[in-house]
């Protein structure tokens, strides 16, 4: 399933938490500000201060040399005050720098100099650092002091009269209950948080309340509520243009529409989330939905990808000291392992995550832990010891009311008692199994769910303002009585009236003329569309008629190691191209993947008569990067038949992806015979395979991609001194526009 960001803040004392506020020119007005010889020590601090403030969304080295700095200048002049933010301002930044623990004798020291004194001033800046404190203990996993932080932080927000203070306390009291499984207590927080920023103002705060709410119905199986909230936070993170909050967002309703089946879509949300918290310089999300897409490419039957994606993220969070996110990856990792068979790895990733999950008190992830053991004691041909966790399992799941937990318990355990022909018990979980599995996928939930992305595709800005809207709502009713609003109603209703009846007209003619533009334009794309679909189930045939001819040829030689080994890996290049033959596009590294194999399976045949090389230009994500699957296989399957099949000596041949001039080109080179010379038998004495039909297919292709998705798309040949190259071009097509 895929994962989600808990919204974990660190409390500033100045403005706002906006990682957008990155203003150069605020900086450089800061800067000569504290430069300013005339400027006094204590307001040359309160710039040094905001410079830290703005530097830490851009440079966290930065902001260690200059909380350091802040601490010696705080202390020639002697403002205590000052000398407490500054040792949590260090603290901080070492934190985020990875430090770990070691941040946290700095935070010591700012709150020993915050409680010097008792007016509001210091409490609430011991009532920030108190909180922070409470952040980094969180994020190491610890989460009795962590919540111990916060409650002390609550009782200094209180005595200091600053309720900004207290959003922050809630929503990362509620992290930490949620964390726990304590899904009650994690509401009420949560709850606390978003309306008590929503009347002071805080927008970014209120849409971390309503994110985090949905993110704890979800888990206990209410989708219409989690729906709800996600896109309520999404309105107000869009209308104040917070990166980060939408692509935390887009990670929520990614996790909603993989619990509804809708998983290649899910998929591309996430992409999107990714490539956000990349730009808003959100290390944490970034990690977060990285270890996310590998979850997500796990259950797409995707494993190497996904071992790739989730142990990458599980090195940056080791490296970050990020526990709370280590929890998730591990889980995922371990599943990924255990799908691949292997089982050693699987088996050691996940006793870590059932410690850690202990550690922290996590029952919901215990849970979740227990099943994936259980799993991997089934295919150990241990049925007692998977029954023994997963009924372990299955108490925590129920305890805590997470229906994902209670399904895979179900399911092991029904699994479990199968292989010892227990039918009673393996029939009674079989049925829980499946009832959890319906309550998670009903019809409803998924009405809900489409009905919301209407709303929101058609309608968003509406939603964006409906806050706003509100707020003006009841102002005016403070403002005037009831009675007024109506006589005013009826007063403009007969100028409406004549006016809606103008525009009715005006607006039916333009619709009209429009509707039919939409219409046709809807029809050329459909007609594209289909073609597309006919001219790749021809694609599929003529890859594997060609592949089939290079198997009997080898299989005609009777070398059976070989034959099998070639077999093996024919299977495994034709899963490919099957699933990818089953999308319009697919990722730039699916499709080279293909191609790699098929290189290999060619170049086995010929016995390895060529090398090959494939390169992809930095410039290029082939994750984000969109191509019509196998497209430029006919052109790779010439260069090996018609160059290297009459090549004398080894060949080689090269496959460059680059962009040019904002179009991606394919270039296939090889140092073989060349188009003119003349055409020999390829070596099992066959004869030479025709592919016009692979290179009319392309060109086809190639143009319903130009009319799909304009810019241009074609290829043509060059004539070498030795062998030829094929550059095909075609538009860039990026996931997130798909």
């Amino acid at each position: 399933m895929c994962r989600y960001t808990l919204s974990l803040v660190f409390l500033f004392l100045i403005t706002g938490i906006h990682a957008q506020d990155q203003n150069q020119a605020i900086l450089d007005s800061l800067w000569l500000e504290h430069a300013d010889p005339k400027t006094s020590a204590d307001a040359r601090l309160e710039a040094l201060d905001n410079i830290i403030y703005h530097m830490s969304y851009i440079d966290q080295d930065s902001c260690v040399v200059l909380s350091r700095q802040m601490v010696n200048e705080a202390r020639a002049a002697g403002n205590v005050l000052m000398l407490g933010q500054a040792f949590r301002n260090y603290g901080i930044a070492l934190f985020r720098s990875g430090a770990g623990e070691g941040a946290l004798p700095y935070m010591d020291s700012s709150l020993q100099a915050l409680s010097t004194r008792q007016d509001s001033a210091y409490s609430r800046g011991a009532g920030a650092t108190l909180s922070s404190i409470g952040t980094m203990y969180q994020s190491m996993g610890d989460l009795n002091s962590a919540i111990s932080n916060y409650q002390q932080s609550v009782e200094r927000h209180l005595a200091a009269n600053n309720p900004r203070g207290l959003v922050f306390c809630y929503n990362n009291i509620g992290v930490a209950h949620e964390t726990q499984g304590r899904s009650d207590s994690s509401l009420i927080y949560y709850e606390r948080a978003a309306e008590l920023a929503t009347e002071l103002g805080l927008d970014e705060m209120a849409s971390t309340g309503y994110s985090n709410m949905a993110n704890v119905h979800a888990e206990v199986g209410r989708i219409g509520e989690a729906i709800d909230l996600v896109y309520k936070a999404m309105a107000i993170a869009e209308r104040i243009g917070s990166k980060s909050g939408i692509a935390n967002c887009l990670s929520q309703i990614s996790d909603l529409k993989a619990r509804l089946g809708e998983k290649t879509e899910s998929l591309a949300l996430l992409r999107h989330a990714y490539a956000l918290f990349h730009e808003a310089d959100d290390r944490e999300g970034a990690i977060n939905a990285g270890g996310s897409i590998g979850a997500l490419l796990m259950e797409l039957g995707k494993l190497d990808s996904a071992v790739i994606m989730l142990e990458t993220a599980l090195a940056l969070e080791r490296e970050g000291g990020y526990k709370h996110l280590m929890d998730h990856t591990l889980l995922d990792l371990g599943a990924a392992y255990r799908r691949s068979g292997r089982r050693p790895e699987a088996e050691k990733v996940l006793q870590e995550a059932l410690g850690l999950a202990r550690e922290v008190k996590d029952a919901t992830q215990e849970s979740m832990v227990l099943s994936e053991l259980g799993m991997i004691d089934l295919n150990a041909k241990n049925s007692d010891r998977a029954i023994e966790r997963c009924k372990k399992g299955l108490i925590l799941a129920e305890r805590t009311g997470a229906r994902n937990a209670r399904q895979n318990n179900c399911e092991c355990l029904y699994l479990a008692y199968r292989s010892q022909g227990n039918g009673t018990q393996a029939l009674r979980y079989h049925e829980a199994f499946i009832g959890v599995r319906d309550s998670l996928t009903n019809e409803k939930s998924q009405r809900q769910l489409t009905q919301r992305d209407l709303l929101y595709t058609f309608g968003k800005q509406q939603l964006a303002d409906s806050l706003a809207y509100s707020a003006e709502r009841e102002q005016l009713e403070s403002e005037r009585t009831i009675e007024a609003l109506r006589a005013d109603q009826n007063r403009n209703r007969a100028f409406g009236i004549g006016a809606g009846a103008v525009l009715l007209v005006i607006g039916g003619g333009a619709w009209f003329v429009a509707d039919r533009k939409r219409r046709q334009e809807r029809f050329e794309k459909e007609a594209a569309t289909l073609e597309t679909q006919a001219l790749r189930s021809q694609m599929n045939p003529h890859f594997i008629f060609n592949a089939l001819n290079s198997i009997n040829a080898f299989v005609q030689r009777n070398d059976q190691d070989s034959a099998t080994s070639y077999l093996s890996k024919f299977a495994r290049v034709m899963r490919l191209v099957l699933e990818n033959s089953r999308h319009a596009e697919v990722p730039l590294n699916d499709d080279l993947e293909a191609l790699r194999g098929y290189l290999d399976l060619e170049r086995m045949r010929m016995e390895k008569k060529f090398d090959f090389t494939i390169t992809v230009d930095p410039g290029i994500d082939p994750e984000n990067v969109m191509v019509p699957p196998l497209v430029v296989q006919p052109f790779v399957e010439n260069a090996i038949w018609h160059g290297m099949a009459g090549k004398e000596g080894k060949g080689h041949i090269t496959l460059t992806v680059a962009e040019r001039n904002g179009q991606m080109r394919w270039t296939i080179e090889d140092d073989g015979a060349g188009r003119q010379a003349k055409k020999t038998p390829p070596l099992d004495g066959k004869a030479m395979k025709k592919t016009s039909l692979g290179t009319a297919i392309t060109r086809a292709r190639l143009d319903l991609v130009q009319k799909q998705h304009g810019g241009k798309a074609g290829f043509h040949y060059t004539d070498l001194p030795q062998g030829t190259r094929v550059e095909v071009d075609m538009p860039i097509l990026k996931m997130h526009d798909q």
